[in-house]
């Protein structure tokens, strides 16, 4: 099964893509180091200070060291109100998500930080059912939903799709699978597939790769023409994506062969990927990529050994 690497869905920051992190966009704070745990609670009381830069200072601390304590998650989530200030922070800026210019106005960042502190929430086993049990991802869904594409807003995107991947990080959660599949989340990635940057296309599709890992998520899937052909289209029109790029992503071609090879394993989309196959990843237009990546030449021969598979019956 393909993962995608770690950098590219557990930190979004600009060491890892050329998107603006949220440090860029707020006053120069101090980063701890090495916080012991009074240190990492006074940090989370903090969040509440009513006083921006000691509220800022603290969110970002935070942030820094979200992998480095495993507590961190439960501590976030037992801590009175401060899961409500957090949602809070995310939906102060649904209104101002349909313009360009609130991404200049400097709030976006700090949603965005909030977004990466949910990220290791959804990952956390114990905090990931709370956060379900909650209904936590309604609150992400309109950030995911946005007709724009400037870098801020981007980032927005890129945080919200980043907290679904988490929830879907190895070992795969049966739960967080059903509650995307029953709360129509695929929807919502279709837009960062359509429009978002390669990094939206890649976590989108890595989240489709994810639910197709499972039975479940790959009978709903396939269960109905039309939601197979939607997914086989977003995936017909990234490949079309990747042959136009100077550089292609390895990790985006990985991941669409993968779906492939997954979605070939049902007898239904056999029959529509016999009649209309996926011609690019079929030919030599990818040789380039299929000559680094043995992974996803395994999945071009599981994809043509099914297939073949539907002509013999």
């Amino acid at each position: 099964m393909a993962n995608l690497p770690d950098s590219l869905y557990e930190d979004y920051s600009t060491s890892k893509l050329t998107l603006p992190s949220a440090s860029s966009f707020a006053p120069t704070t101090t980063v701890v180091p090495f916080p012991d745990m009074d240190t990492i609670i006074q940090w989370i009381n903090d969040l509440h200070n009513e006083i921006p830069f000691v509220s800022n200072s603290a969110l970002q601390n935070l942030v820094t060291h979200r992998n480095t304590y495993e507590i961190l998650p439960l501590l976030l989530w037992k801590s009175p109100c401060t899961m409500a200030m957090m949602l809070q922070e995310i939906v102060k800026i649904y209104p101002h998500i349909s313009t360009p210019v609130h991404s200049r106005e400097g709030k976006p960042p700090r949603a965005y930080n909030i977004l990466l502190l949910f990220q290791c929430i959804a990952h956390y086993p114990e905090t990931r059912g709370y956060f379900l049990k909650a209904e936590m991802p309604h609150y992400l869904f309109p950030l995911m939903d946005i007709n724009l594409t400037d870098k801020p807003i981007e980032c927005l995107r890129l945080g919200a799709l980043g907290v679904l991947a988490h929830m879907l990080k190895a070992p795969i959660d049966g739960a967080a699978v059903r509650f995307l599949m029953d709360n129509g989340a695929l929807r919502y990635c279709t837009k960062a597939i359509e429009i978002g940057s390669t990094e939206s296309k890649t976590v989108s599709v890595f989240i489709l790769n994810k639910i197709l890992s499972t039975n479940e998520g790959l009978q709903y899937c396939c269960v109905l023409a039309d939601r197979f052909f939607l997914i086989d289209g977003l995936l017909k029109n990234l490949l079309v994506y990747l042959s136009s790029m100077t550089n292609p992503s390895p990790s985006l071609f990985n991941l669409i062969a993968g779906c492939y090879a997954k979605l070939s394993q049902k007898p239904r989309a056999r029959e529509g990927l016999w009649r209309f196959p996926p011609v690019m990843l079929l030919n030599g237009t990818f040789a380039s990529l299929f000559a680094e990546d043995p992974d996803a030449v395994n999945y071009r021969k599981q994809l043509i050994r099914n297939m073949q598979s539907k002509v013999m019956k």
